[in-house]
């Protein structure tokens, strides 16, 4: 996919899922859940909600979305 493709859907998921908690982790939780239809374990939360806390929630939803868990089906 194309790079810029990948930030604005990045930046959509984003804005979906802000309102859907009060804080980066709650946030970060909801989009796990929403991406693999699974909560994601202590170390999946905190190394992601941090990377949000550092660099801003659409680039960690766009850690989800590159992750294999996402890109790849067994």
């Amino acid at each position: 996919l194309n790079n810029k493709f990948m930030v604005r859907m990045a930046e959509h998921f984003a804005t979906r899922v802000e309102p859907m908690g009060a804080s980066n982790p709650e946030r970060i939780a909801a989009a796990w859940q929403l991406t693999f239809a699974r909560e994601p374990d202590a170390h999946e939360l905190s190394a992601l909600s941090t990377y949000a806390d550092r660099h801003g929630l659409a680039n960690a939803c766009r850690v989800i979305l590159n992750l294999n868990e996402f890109v790849f089906i067994d």
